[in-house]
């Protein structure tokens, strides 16, 4: 059986950035961030130690400007670069509770998403089904193939 869980942070910071080397202005955001973790343990999982430590990723982040921070002060923090530094350190900070981060998901505004999918960890056997659960939550995320 294939288990997972979808887990939600919030990140309020602000941010510019740099279009044909002309400043844009400072402006703040609250990013949304969904985590897609799979699991192959048959335990419950305590959500709280899972979001606590999902969030001590983004705590030094909060209520900052990103542009003043590492690795931004390199990178422009654009949506997409946001989401993939932070899908890194997200399944970092997944991995001790026997989580693999399958997918991950940054939202500037409710209309504008960028997301990272990572390949199935192990033998490879499971990520057909994983493959399925991703279609079945897409259709679901669209309004279609639901039937309730």
């Amino acid at each position: 059986m294939l288990r997972y869980y979808r887990i939600k942070a919030y990140l309020n910071a602000n941010h510019f950035v740099v279009f044909d080397g002309k400043k844009g202005k400072t402006h703040p955001h609250t990013w949304e961030f969904v985590a897609t973790v799979y699991t192959k343990n048959d335990s419950i999982v305590k959500f709280t130690d899972t979001e606590k430590a999902i969030m001590s990723v983004f705590e030094p982040y909060q209520d900052r400007v990103l542009n003043e921070i590492e690795p931004f002060t390199a990178i422009i923090p654009s949506l997409e670069n946001i989401t993939e530094y932070f899908a890194t350190n997200i399944s970092e900070a997944v991995r001790p509770f026997d989580f693999h981060l399958r997918r991950f998901e940054g939202s500037e505004t409710p209309v504008r998403t960028y997301g990272v999918r990572f390949p199935e960890v192990g033998d490879g056997s499971e990520d057909e089904d994983a493959d399925s659960v991703e279609a079945a939550i897409a259709r679901l995320e669209e309004g279609s193939g639901y039937k309730g």
